[in-house]
C-alpha cells in the first residue's frame, strides 16, 4: 500500500494522540470540589486536556485533508454507506471474514477503509466533546448543566474508542500472521 507522506504523518500523530488519551484515562480523576487528587491523577487529566486538544488539531487539519478531495481512495473509501457498489463490497468482505477468510489488504480493502472511517467518526466525537470539556469545566470542577451532560456524552463514547482500538490492532496482528506486511506501510518515514 502506498500512502503519501503527508497522510502517514496524520495517521501517526492520530494513532499515538488516541493511545494516549486512552492510557491518560485510566489514571485521570477530575477535579471536583473537596476532591483530593492524588499528583498521578492530576497529571493524568492535565494530559488527557492538552493531548486532546492536540488531536483536535490534528483531526481537523484531517477533515480538512478530506474536504479538500485529497484522501486516500477517496473519502467514499472511508464512507462507503452512500455508494452501492462501495456498500456490496464492504457486505462482500465482511461475509468473507465470517467465514474466516482474511484477504489480502492489497486488494481487499473495503471493509478496512469503512472501518477506518467509522473510527475517525468516533475519535472526531470524542475531540469535539473535549474541546467542550476543556473550556467548560473550571479548574474547581464546576461545570454547568449542558456541560455535564457532554461529559457524559463523552464519557460514552470512550468505550467505543477502546473497542476500535483493538479491534484495529488485532486485525493489524492477524494480517501481519498471515504475511501481509504491507498494512505497515502508513508508519513507514
Amino acid at each position: 500500500m502506498k500512502y503519501g507522506r503527508f497522510t502517514r504523518i496524520l495517521h501517526t500523530l492520530i494513532a499515538s494522540g488516541i493511545l494516549l488519551e486512552l492510557l491518560s484515562s485510566l489514571v485521570m480523576r477530575t477535579p471536583r470540589s473537596g476532591r483530593v487528587l492524588t499528583p498521578l491523577q492530576s497529571f493524568g487529566y492535565e494530559a488527557h486536556a492538552w493531548v486532546g486538544m492536540a488531536v483536535f488539531v490534528v483531526l481537523v487539519l484531517h477533515w480538512l485533508v478530506f474536504a479538500a478531495g485529497h484522501a486516500h481512495k477517496g473519502m467514499g473509501h472511508f464512507f462507503p454507506w452512500f455508494s452501492r457498489a462501495r456498500l456490496d463490497a464492504v457486505v462482500s468482505e465482511a461475509r468473507e471474514l465470517l467465514r474466516l477468510k482474511v484477504g489480502d489488504p492489497e486488494q481487499n480493502d473495503s471493509l478496512a477503509g469503512a472501518f477506518e472511517g467509522l473510527g475517525l467518526l468516533v475519535a472526531s466525537i470524542l475531540a469535539i466533546t473535549g474541546v467542550v470539556l476543556f473550556f467548560g469545566i473550571a479548574e474547581s470542577g464546576a461545570m454547568s448543566r449542558a456541560t455535564r451532560a457532554v461529559r457524559e456524552f463523552h464519557e460514552f463514547w470512550g468505550p467505543a474508542m477502546w473497542t476500535y482500538l483493538c479491534i484495529h490492532a488485532g486485525a493489524a496482528m492477524v494480517h501481519l500472521g498471515l504475511g501481509h506486511g504491507s498494512i505497515l506501510s502508513v508508519f513507514r518515514w
